[in-house]
């Protein structure tokens, strides 16, 4: 039997090996673009955790910017980037979805909570995020057999979300003083679902499209909104972009407003980078 602290190393091995595997399925099935995406999200949010690795975050100022350029950029790619297709494909269907997919991603998150009680073999942030991640693969491969000619600029607004989930995600792990190799898990979890669905499923309605880029959407803003820094006065864990500090600290609250606004501007910026306009 493996033991706890080497758990987390012989999953993240384990992840690793089927990520390859899964990759060169895709490859021998023609699903080259697709198998090009998953594997730029995978190396996003690898950088985004070995930033946090190698990186000093201790000071409340850094850790605030932190963690606000990676709301602003995922509430920013999440509302540019995927609600439009799902507007786009069905106006009604896809404002439903938008707003299922917020309430599902608050109730993962609350009744998420229940799992603290019991042990489990990774972090359970890294769970967490490997939920999230499987959903945006699913999404990606779900709508790849409707969208054959999946371009850089589809793919973009699930990727944009790798690289401040990496690095969040590390400094969830790390802060508890485990292993950030298990955050390979979440990190091959798009490809893991991506290439498996878009091989399994047909073509799909504008309706029914327009529910999944609703649904991944509304998870996303959620995901995003959830991350905003706040200033706390009691305990750090309160919020994911929680720190504490003072009352009269409000160079923290200006530098969380800033955060969030350099965040969402750097997507736009990446956009245009890309051919947005």
């Amino acid at each position: 039997m493996t033991s706890p602290s080497r758990q987390p190393f012989v999953i993240g091995i384990g992840t690793t090996i089927a990520l390859v595997a899964v990759l060169g399925v895709g490859l021998l099935n023609d699903r080259t673009t697709l198998v090009g995406v998953t594997l730029f999200a995978f190396v996003a949010m690898a950088a985004g955790v070995a930033l946090r690795v190698a990186g000093d975050f201790g000071s409340p100022t850094r850790t605030v910017w932190a963690y606000g350029l990676s709301s602003g950029a995922m509430l920013a790619s999440a509302m540019a980037l995927l609600a439009p297709k799902a507007i786009g494909q069905h106006a009604e269907i896809g404002g439903f979805a938008i707003a299922v997919g917020y309430l599902v991603g608050y109730a993962a998150h609350e009744i998420g909570h229940h799992a603290t009680h019991r042990d489990w073999p990774i972090d359970l942030v890294t769970g967490e995020l490997t939920l999230h991640a499987v959903a945006a693969g699913a999404m990606m491969g779900v709508l790849y057999g409707s969208l054959p000619g999946l371009t850089a600029l589809f793919g973009f607004g699930v990727v944009a979300h790798k690289f401040p989930a990496g690095f969040t995600g590390a400094s969830a792990v790390i802060d508890r003083g485990q292993s950030s190799i298990q955050l390979v898990v979440p990190a091959a979890a798009v490809a893991l679902a991506a290439i498996p669905a878009s091989l399994l499923v047909p073509p799909l309605s504008g309706g029914v499209q327009a529910a999944f880029f609703g649904l991944s959407t509304g998870v996303f803003t959620h995901v995003a909104i959830d991350m905003l820094p706040e200033c706390k006065s009691g305990d750090p864990e309160s919020g994911h972009g929680a720190v504490v500090c003072s009352p009269d600290a409000d160079r923290l609250r200006h530098a969380a407003v800033a955060s969030t606004l350099f965040g969402t501007a750097a997507i736009a910026g990446l956009w245009v980078a890309v051919g947005g306009l």
